[in-house]
C-alpha cells in the first residue's frame, strides 16, 4: 500500500503471482474440504472384531456408529465377506428404524472359513435433511480396520 499524503490517493499494488496463487490455492482448498467431509464418515464403522468360540468357529462383530449430532432413520447396512480371490463368501445386514447420535447398530454373522477380509457393500439411511445410498466400497478392508474409533 503507498500512502499519499491525503487518502484518496492511496493505491494497493497486488502482484500478478499471488491472485495466480490464489486461483489455485482455493479451489484446492476446497476439493480437500469435501473429500475430507464425506458423509460416508457419517455412520462409520467403529467395530470390526473376529472372535474365535470354543468350538472353533469364527464369528464376526461389527458394529455402525452414528458419528454425527443428529437422528438418523432407516438405517440398513450389508457387509460382505470376501475370501482371498475378492469373491463373496458371506454376509452380514442390519437395519434399524431410527439411530441417535453417539449410539451404533451392532451387527454379527458366522465367519466362513475362507473370509480373508471384508466390504462394506452399503449403508443407507436418510434425516430430516437428506437421505443416502452409500456403497460399495471399491477396496476390501482387513478385520480390525476401523473408520472411526470412539475410545480417541
Amino acid at each position: 500500500m503507498t500512502f499519499n499524503k491525503h487518502w484518496s490517493k492511496w493505491t494497493i499494488e497486488i502482484k500478478i503471482w499471488k491472485i495466480l496463487a490464489m486461483l489455485i490455492i482455493v479451489p484446492i482448498l476446497t476439493m480437500w474440504f469435501l473429500v475430507v467431509h464425506q458423509s460416508d464418515e457419517i455412520i462409520a464403522l467403529s467395530r470390526n472384531e473376529v472372535v474365535v468360540n470354543t468350538a472353533g468357529n469364527r464369528i464376526w462383530y461389527g458394529t455402525f456408529l452414528n458419528t454425527d449430532s443428529m437422528l438418523y432413520r432407516d438405517l440398513a447396512v450389508r457387509v460382505r465377506f470376501l475370501d482371498s480371490n475378492g469373491q463373496t463368501v458371506g454376509e452380514a445386514r442390519g437395519e434399524v428404524d431410527e439411530l441417535q447420535p453417539g449410539r451404533g447398530l451392532n451387527l454379527q454373522a458366522n465367519l466362513p472359513a475362507e473370509a480373508v477380509n471384508l466390504r462394506i457393500y452399503s449403508v443407507q439411511w436418510r434425516n430430516n435433511r437428506d437421505s443416502a445410498l452409500i456403497g460399495p466400497f471399491r477396496e476390501p478392508w482387513e478385520f480390525g480396520y476401523l473408520q472411526y474409533d470412539p475410545k480417541k
